[in-house]
């Protein structure tokens, strides 16, 4: 009940995948994955937009289009999940953590303008559970310093930041649509990319380095003249996320009703525990409400919070500041503001799933501990 999972299938996401599975193909190059593109399109209102395998498999696939390899850098907040270091160790490159600024998750920019080296080729942003953090001004000194940026909105489908969708800031964008995300494909992710040259190179390394139009000596379709992987979306995954994408306003609003209706009841708690410090600016998609507490409470409420079925995810996925991994840990950096923050908050679930009865019963729980 209050985990994210498996909350968002209905009767229409089952309709729409079996629909998908009496066509002439449900491969990654099945009818649904350019539909599924193009409402993302849409949505987003970009040119050029891919699906993929994962948002993993996203972030490698970027990284792979621009040629980072050995002895290059990618910058990166230490506040992100592994998910998003793992692909800069499987090219050889070195990931350089950059620090937050005290109490929530925008970059440091004086700490991220120490960080830049000539070695630096790209910096990730990593917004968490969608809150929206201060992506535009770190685009602006990225790219002062010649360094392209990736926005990482694994957890920020549909949030907002000066009324711009989180996506079409930087150089490229992923986001994952594992089946914890607003918008699901079970496993999968999509990339939004800025220009129509970096298109042909994603599409390219998404089919084995198939060429994707005819250019001089280049054939369409032909192989073995560029290097690719598989990293294709199937057309029955497609055919769920077109049906989830359809439901994504809804469950946006849905969210920010819940987490309105936690945060009024959660009030009297405020001289232990408020609600993230987030930009002033932004819109969340509430993909979780996030509080904020001093450590010793957090560690606290989590373990009582778990005893009565309510997971909060840094506890549920170990959170900790990546350089604390051990194959990250030849990597250690000085960040002080996040290892702070990752020792400061908590989740509570807001997703569309719960009811007014089930916010009385977390405020009810979180009252026995006071």
């Amino acid at each position: 009940m209050y985990d994210n999972c498996n909350v968002n299938i209905d009767k229409n996401d089952i309709l729409q995948v079996v629909e998908s599975m009496t066509g002439n193909s449900i491969s990654g190059k099945g009818p649904y994955v350019e539909e599924f593109e193009n409402k993302l399109k849409s949505y987003f209102g970009s040119k050029y937009v891919l699906t993929c395998s994962s948002g993993t498999s996203a972030i490698l696939m970027v990284l792979m289009s621009e040629n980072v390899q050995s002895g290059d850098e990618v910058l990166l907040p230490p506040t992100a999940p592994i998910m998003t270091v793992l692909p800069i160790l499987h090219l050889g490159a070195k990931p350089v953590f950059v620090d937050t600024e005290l109490n929530n998750f925008n970059v440091n920019l004086k700490d991220l303008q120490s960080k830049f080296s000539q070695k630096s080729k790209m910096f990730i942003n990593v917004p968490m559970w969608g809150y929206a953090n201060n992506v535009d001004e770190v685009v602006k000194i990225c790219h002062a310093n010649g360094v392209k940026v990736m926005e990482d909105n694994s957890h920020c489908h549909g949030t907002r930041l000066s009324s711009s969708l989180l996506g079409t800031f930087g150089d490229y964008s992923i986001f994952s649509t594992h089946e914890r995300k607003l918008i699901s494909t079970g496993e999968g992710g999509f990339i939004i990319s800025q220009t129509f040259e970096n298109y042909d190179k994603l599409k390219e390394i998404r089919s084995f380095g198939e060429i994707v139009r005819d250019n001089g000596n280049l054939t369409k379709g032909q192989y073995g003249l560029k290097f690719g992987l598989n990293f294709k979306l199937s057309s029955i995954n497609a055919a769920l996320g077109i049906s989830q994408l359809s439901k994504l306003p809804g469950k946006i609003l849905a969210r920010k009703e819940n987490a309105n209706t936690l945060r009024n009841l959660l009030s009297s708690y405020s001289n232990q525990f408020k609600e993230l410090d987030h930009h002033k600016d932004s819109d969340s998609n509430y993909y979780s409400i996030v509080f904020v507490c001093e450590h010793e409470f957090r560690n606290k409420i989590e373990e009582h919070l778990k005893s009565n079925g309510i997971i909060s995810d840094p506890l549920r996925y170990k959170y900790c500041p990546l350089y604390k991994f051990k194959i990250l840990e030849d990597f250690s950096s000085d960040c002080k503001n996040a290892e702070n923050l990752i020792n400061s908050v908590f989740t509570l679930p807001v997703h569309e799933g719960l009811s007014q009865s089930d916010f009385t019963k977390m405020n009810n729980i979180i009252k026995t501990l006071k």
